[in-house]
């Protein structure tokens, strides 16, 4: 017992140590197989970190991640509390699911493991299973003060090992500070994953209308599009980068008369890569994605005419559109107005800005 929470610590300090001492926790307790879980619903992104499992099926639990029968009720556990599995759902109910029998059992997890949570905050949550074999008898309850003893350490190691591991761009304020960008910024992993996203990217994916998630993955609504997109993230994870194209635009169509999104996918260098938890949850960023939105743009330029001069929404779009140069009947055209009424828009206009010819209106507009 001694030596194995002297093994956790130890593992806490050296991050490759942790497959061997979870195998060591879960053939002391009973259930060989033990699964660390990192999950953060917010994001939709999923991690397993498994010795013993076969890494397809890790791979599957993406997939499965939004139909696994009570995995929000895992949370409703402090850390270092050991439960099981029944005390989330029934045995029969949670054998009855498709989940159990097209993953969890063919992945040789047993019905009722020891489970307890590592962590859990705002941002995401981990917790550590231990499984018996198929068709053994249930843990006794020597096994059970066991592993209920090796949790405590478990929790204060992982605890040890979030702060002296947990990587940023730069650093904190760094990436608060990419919420006051008006463009989406997002940071992805080879599998196009989301490590990081500002609040202007977080909105855009909310609305599930030209960018979204699929699996926790960075997706399109379109399918071309969103092979495009992968494409390009997946480009930016070249080993070397030198003489290689990576990255690239793509515009992402959105629904019937909404501009297309415009993104950019640029690789990210290793040294400036955020990850979080390096042994379990193995991402690092391997591209930026910034996803510019025109009539959000289009917008913000209509708000700041409006507070600079004083102009009203309908104003402010024609000064939008005259700047493009092509006279008032285009413009009139393009707004569906009439001439005379892009006339008296302009005469409102001049005497709002103190001009009274068209090209000195325009580069008064263009000022910042």
């Amino acid at each position: 017992m001694l030596d194995l929470v002297g093994s956790i610590y130890d593992a806490a300090l050296d991050a490759q140590l942790w497959p061997g001492v979870l195998n060591r926790i879960g053939d002391a307790v009973g259930g060989p197989q033990v699964v660390f879980g990192f999950y953060d619903p917010a994001n939709g992104i999923v991690s397993m970190h498994a010795p013993r499992t076969d890494p397809d099926i890790l791979r599957s639990f993406d997939e499965w991640t939004p139909n696994i029968p009570a995995l929000p009720c895992t949370g409703n556990h402090r850390p270092g509390e050991v439960f099981t599995g029944a005390d989330v759902i029934s045995r029969d109910e949670f054998t009855s699911t498709a989940f159990y029998n097209e993953l969890w059992r063919p992945g040789g997890f047993s019905a009722d493991p020891l489970v307890t949570n590592l962590f859990a905050d705002s941002a995401a949550s981990g917790h550590i299973a231990s499984h018996g074999l198929l068709n053994r008898s249930p843990f006794d309850s020597s096994q059970k003060r066991l592993f209920a003893a090796l949790a405590q350490h478990l929790v204060r190691a992982v605890a040890l090992q979030r702060r002296l591991y947990r990587l940023t761009i730069a650093n904190e304020s760094a990436l608060i500070g990419l919420d006051g960008l008006q463009q989406g910024f997002l940071l992805v992993d080879a599998g196009a994953r989301i490590l990081f996203v500002n609040r202007v990217a977080r909105a855009l994916l909310d609305t599930r209308d030209g960018l979204r998630l699929e699996a926790g993955a960075l997706s399109a609504s379109d399918a071309d599009a969103r092979r495009t997109l992968r494409g390009l993230i997946a480009s930016c994870a070249a080993e070397a980068n030198a003489g290689i194209d990576s990255g690239g635009n793509v515009a992402l169509q959105r629904g019937e008369g909404r501009l297309p999104l415009d993104v950019l996918v640029t690789p990210i260098q290793p040294e400036t890569a955020m990850a979080a938890i390096p042994w379990t949850f193995s991402q690092r960023a391997i591209a930026i994605v910034l996803v510019s939105d025109p009539e959000r743009e289009i917008q913000a330029r209509v708000e700041d005419l409006r507070e600079r001069f004083g102009f009203t929404p309908a104003e402010a779009a024609f000064a939008l559109e005259i700047i493009k140069g092509d006279g008032r009947q285009a413009t009139a055209d393009r707004l569906g107005i009439t001439v005379g009424t892009a006339r008296s828009h302009l005469s409102r206009i001049f005497d709002k800005t103190g001009v009274r010819h068209q090209a000195a209106l325009v580069r008064l507009l263009l000022q910042k």
